[in-house]
């Protein structure tokens, strides 16, 4: 099974395993009952169970082909340990991952990148970023080969500040200000420089366009309500962009006898209650690429947006029914292979589901079974073969392994 934790603006993923006869992928237990490892990276709120409605309205289609994966490869990453993993996982076009371990006593580290064989491992290290003071990495993207991380650091105001301790002495420090940045790594893990981000909202996520622009994805700090922004390569904002049917704040009780907007959420989550705040969504939001547009979508059931240079939006519902929640998104050529979240009936357990959709249509083409545990997520997929990151039950290194179709299917 896998289990779900918060650090800051990211998530991770800590193995175990559960197995069963239709199990697609893992078993993630739900935060009632985790053990207190999962709460030494910061405090959040770990409740995944909002319901969402059916999608209801939608045109119906076939049911999607059932595809059974099999093993084809197995590769270990000798030189890593089998700790959690913090999400996303990312592919390069050479097929290199990158992630971020969790480790027990340190926290969520700096990005990483892995070769397909497993052998060359090369660490995006905040310690190289020396035009930002005090770095601290809240996201990282592969805008091609580079690794674009959205960092917090301090810039200095030019003037010293002073104050007395209470023993009497007078200290002095320089007076800075916190913001945030985009840092550049190239795919050897040189660093290439930063750009400060001009905005007027709490960064929190980052894309990167083909043309070397971003896409900010963030929240206004004050109402958590969220935001998002085109920014130009020097760290402007070109333009705000408006996502019609996004999350909102809920505003008051539901109206008797009116469905509930799955959609509208409250400003922060009342730990005994199962359904998410507007602050969880948002801060665990992700982008993804593909192609020329990047897609942000949240952590519900509820729509994908592709947004484009030009700051073009187009919305994107998938036909599933069910409270599912959207996991991650992969776009391959004419098809996006999406993982999602759901409760499993009469338990505390969470499983995955995985499919592929027709991203026009929202219709999905085939559903994947997998052999048992999926380890802690979807790294790479081409449509044909799907790589996750697991561990090693005899070595206790992180392993990819690779499924594919099952022969004469």
């Amino acid at each position: 099974m896998r289990s779900w934790f918060l650090p800051a603006a990211a998530h991770t993923l800590q193995r175990k395993l559960r197995s069963g006869n239709n199990m697609r992928g893992g078993v993630l237990t739900a935060c009632k009952g985790v053990g207190k490892l999962l709460f030494i990276f910061s405090v959040a709120t770990c409740s995944f169970a909002q319901d969402a409605p059916d999608s209801g309205g939608q045109t119906k289609a076939a049911a999607p082909e059932k595809v059974q994966l099999s093993q084809v490869s197995s590769v270990e990453v000798a030189s890593l340990p089998a700790e959690s993993i913090g999400a996303p996982l990312l592919c390069d076009p050479d097929g290199r991952v990158l992630f971020r371990l969790a480790m027990p006593d340190t926290g969520i580290e700096d990005p990483l990148s892995v070769s397909t064989d497993g052998k060359t491992v090369i660490r995006f290290g905040r310690e190289k970023i020396n035009d930002i003071s005090n770095p601290a990495v809240l996201n990282a993207f592969l805008g091609g080969s580079d690794v674009y991380m959205l960092v917090r650091g301090r810039i200095p105001l030019g003037h010293e500040i002073k104050w007395r301790t209470p023993t009497g002495e007078i200290q002095t420090q320089q007076a800075a200000k916190s913001s945030f940045f985009v840092a550049r790594f190239g795919r050897d893990g040189m660093y290439a420089g930063s750009v400060p981000l001009d905005l007027s909202f709490k960064p929190l996520q980052i894309g990167v366009f083909p043309d070397g622009e971003f896409l900010i994805a963030g929240a206004d700090p004050v109402s958590s309500e969220p935001r998002l922004g085109i920014v130009d390569s020097k760290g402007q904002l070109r333009r705000l962009i408006e996502l019609e049917g996004d999350v909102s704040l809920e505003e008051g009780s539901a109206q008797p006898g009116k469905e509930k907007d799955p959609t509208a959420l409250p400003r922060s989550n009342n730990s005994s209650s199962s359904v998410k705040s507007l602050r969880d969504v948002v801060y665990t939001s992700h982008i993804a690429s593909d192609g020329a547009s990047l897609l942000l979508f949240r952590p519900i059931n509820g729509p994908i947006f592709s947004i484009f240079p030009s700051g073009e939006v187009r919305v994107h519902k998938l036909n599933i029914k069910g409270a599912y929640r959207l996991y991650t998104i992969k776009a391959s050529r004419n098809s996006w292979i999406v993982e999602f979240i759901h409760d499993v009936p009469n338990s505390n357990f969470e499983e995955f589901s995985t499919y592929a959709f027709d991203p026009e249509t929202g219709v999905p083409l085939r559903e994947y079974f997998f052999p048992g545990d999926l380890g802690w997520g979807l790294a790479c997929t081409d449509g044909d073969e799907f790589t996750f990151i697991m561990a090693s039950e005899e070595t206790h290194h992180l392993k990819f392994v690779t499924l594919a179709p099952q022969r004469g299917q």
